[in-house]
């Protein structure tokens, strides 16, 4: 099934349906359709879940709270865009959460520190981020435009952590391996917005991290200080 095939496949009346029982079904699911944000979430928390984008409509609307029944709203017809708006929401996210980092006091460890907690708050708000790196079964155009979106994300996580390095607060790692790990654990399947314990596991995710990436040695000298000293 083809990734755009969702809403054809939704709107098509069974093969035993006639007329009157289609408009039994209408006057028996005749609740307003959610809203686009709350289909726009429950998409993205389906495609975290299933790993897949081939989720037909009925599962968008339970998700989000509809009747399994009703007929998609007019924008919905063009699964390409839902998608698209699906990894925008992550894609808004990291970019607010590392401006909140690029823009907070103190050295590399502290930014590195902040953008953590503003991204585990962004998921919680949102339920999950998606991984800009699952969409390869999607149209080339939208491959392109998640591919612009993580090189975005990955070349400023990665200038804050080389930031660390020359400053001292950061272990000398590969900036690769340790934005890899830093996304991959952000970009988990599920979470358990409503638990109050996901609070507390957010806090330890964030000890964890620092933990791993923070290994204190003396900053680089400037290009300045070692031609004073005459190396």
């Amino acid at each position: 099934m083809s990734v755009l095939d969702f809403t054809k496949i939704a709107s098509r009346p069974a093969s035993n349906e006639d007329d009157e029982s289609g408009s039994a079904v209408a006057g028996r699911f005749s609740s307003p359709p959610p809203s686009r944000a709350r289909i726009v979430a429950a998409a993205t928390r389906l495609i975290a879940r299933r790993g897949d984008h081939r989720i037909p409509w009925p599962a968008i609307a339970l998700e989000a709270g509809g009747e399994p029944f009703g007929v998609p709203p007019d924008w919905v017809e063009d699964a390409s865009d839902l998608i698209d708006q699906c990894y925008a929401r992550t894609a808004q996210a990291l970019t607010d959460s590392l401006l909140r980092a690029e823009t907070a006091p103190g050295n590399a460890l502290d930014k590195l520190a902040a953008f953590l907690v503003a991204a585990l708050e962004a998921r919680r708000e949102l339920g999950t981020l998606l991984s800009f790196r699952r969409g390869r079964n999607l149209p080339d155009a939208l491959q392109r435009r998640l591919h612009e979106r993580d090189m975005m994300v990955r070349t400023r996580l990665k200038r804050l952590l080389e930031q660390g390095t020359r400053d001292g607060s950061l272990a000398r790692r590969n900036p690769d391996s340790a934005c890899e790990l830093i996304l991959a654990s952000l970009m988990v399947p599920d979470v358990a917005v409503t638990d109050p314990e996901q609070l507390i596991w957010d806090s330890e995710l964030v000890e964890l991290l620092l933990a791993a990436l923070a290994e204190p040695h003396p900053a680089e000298p400037h290009h300045g200080d070692a031609h004073r000293n005459g190396v």
